[in-house]
């Protein structure tokens, strides 16, 4: 029975990680507030901007003003309300002033050859130009046993950078070796060229790197409890998880729910229906819990306040959390026979409903609403998200879906900004051009104005951001072939927008 609890606790940790991965996208996409500091000061510490890659971009961009950076093995993460950039980089033993020479195609932060711990430091561009804001002083030396997770969090003081790093302080004879999570944060309107961490967190970390499990959002840096499953046998035992402030450093401890019978269980899946909610992830408003084992369309809920088994429309309870962000969050929620999968906006504190609408599939259907998570989406001030061709506007509290009909083609939405202006790429024969299938016809980019619900089609061969800042920069992800490297590599490419782009929209209320 051992091993199998040990599988069952590999697999929900890998479930959950991946519902993690999407809330921790989503919040990151949706920043608010924080002082733009000058980007006059040149940092040393980084090597200049290359020049982007020739992209044909949308014209709402300038395509001779951008500017490229490598991505390779590197950690990055974007504060979109302020449109930076920020990078992770890895330093020599000595800590000099300059990351040594492979840092831009290393993994960050790197280890030397010898075992020997390398220094790190975080540095911030901003995405118009590429110029160094800021960079950290160099942090607590690490023999790294794991990537890096670099996040922007949305706070009472603005964006926030939160660096998570895992590894191994050596012993030297007397002292033991610690094996250590540290987490650093620093203020994203930083400026400077030694900028201190703000707050400062070292956890021992005894058990093996990979199975911590950390999730970074609004409301904080959740340290999952550990966990061992096996609901056909009725156990489940999850200790309780921590929640740590990134701009007070302080902690508290967050228990896992009692053992109760899951909503969502058919008897016949061998897999019984006894679960328990346990903290996955954090909103503004708190910590946010899943029920183990995880279930498609299982409760989930907000510590000490509401859960979807109370707040779907039409006394729905079988939903799908799509993302979050400071204001909403979006709900897919499931119909009875013959009703159609209603997507809600509803506030993450309280859990009341905001409004609501349909978006089958082109063609009749509906849409898996596991595939939208990956696509959500919102706007840097946080009015307009989208998932797949549903676009909501927040603050006029409207819901759109474009999908398409027997007349019209529908769109796959992506990057979206604070205008409405979003891109993606049109829907072929009733369905989202899928990278897995090799038949599949070249992907056909699109412009979207949400205000309106115009479609445009773009160029062939046209590249669309992923994400956009506040100010209308866009970051585009480019395939890089090296010479002396016979296999290609990513980059980060960042254009700025054109001038006569429009006025963003004001935030949302």
């Amino acid at each position: 029975m051992a091993s199998r609890r040990v599988l069952r606790r590999r697999r929900a940790l890998s479930t959950l990680a991946a519902m993690l991965v999407t809330l921790g996208a989503a919040t990151g996409c949706t920043s608010f507030g924080g002082e733009q500091p000058s980007p006059e000061e040149h940092n040393p510490v980084a090597p200049a901007a290359v020049g982007a890659a020739t992209l044909s971009v949308p014209p709402t961009f300038d395509g001779k003003k951008g500017w490229r950076n490598e991505e390779t093995n590197r950690v990055y993460a974007v504060a979109p309300r302020t449109g930076y950039l920020l990078d992770v980089f890895a330093g020599s033993d000595e800590f000099p002033t300059r990351p040594e020479s492979s840092a831009s195609a290393a993994p960050a932060p790197a280890t030397t050859a010898g075992g020997k711990p390398n220094g790190t430091v975080v540095i911030a561009r901003g995405a118009d130009k590429g110029t160094v804001v800021w960079s950290s002083a160099p942090l607590k030396r690490l023999q790294i046993a794991r990537p890096p997770l670099l996040r922007v969090v949305n706070t009472a003081v603005g964006e926030v950078a939160v660096l998570v790093r895992f590894g191994v302080v050596p012993g030297d004879g007397l002292v033991r070796s610690r094996r250590l999570t540290v987490v650093d944060t620093f203020p994203v309107s930083s400026s400077g060229n030694a900028v201190a961490s703000t707050q400062h967190l070292e956890r021992e970390t005894p058990g093996d790197f990979g199975a911590v499990a950390v999730s970074i959002g609004d409301g904080g840096v959740l340290f999952q409890g550990n966990r061992v499953e096996d609901a056909s046998e009725g156990v489940i035992e999850a200790d309780p998880a921590t929640l740590w402030n990134p701009t007070t450093g302080a902690s508290n401890t967050v228990p896992a729910g009692n053992r109760r019978r899951s909503t969502v269980c058919d008897e016949a899946d061998g897999d019984g229906c006894t679960v328990r909610d346990v903290p996955v992830s954090t909103v503004a408003g708190g910590v946010l819990t899943a029920e183990i084992p995880a279930r498609p369309q299982g409760r989930f809920g907000l510590v000490g306040g509401w859960s979807s088994s109370e707040i779907g429309p039409e006394g729905r309870t079988r939903a799908t959390l799509l993302g979050t962000l400071p204001g909403a969050m979006v709900i897919a929620w499931a119909g009875e026979a013959g009703k159609p999968t209603l997507y809600a906006a509803h506030d993450p504190g309280s859990g009341a409903l905001l409004f609501s609408g349909p978006c089958p599939a082109p063609g009749g259907g509906e849409v898996d609403p596991q595939g939208l998570r990956s696509s959500f989406a919102a706007a840097p001030n946080g009015r307009y998200v989208v998932a797949g061709s549903l676009a909501l506007d927040l603050s006029a509290r409207t819901l759109a879906c474009l999908a398409g009909d027997h007349d019209r083609r529908g769109v796959a939405l992506g990057a979206v900004g604070d205008d409405g202006i979003a891109f993606g790429s049109l829907l072929a024969d009733g369905q989202a051009p899928r990278a897995e299938d090799e038949a599949e016809p070249a992907k056909e980019p699109a412009v979207v104005n949400l205000a309106t619900r115009r479609i445009d089609p773009l160029p062939a061969q046209t590249a669309v951001p992923d994400l956009l800042t506040a100010s209308g920069t866009g970051l585009f992800t480019l395939s890089v072939q090296r010479e002396e490297d016979t296999t290609s590599s990513a980059a980060i490419a960042m254009y700025p927008a054109a001038d006569a782009s429009p006025a963003s929209a004001p935030p949302a209320k």
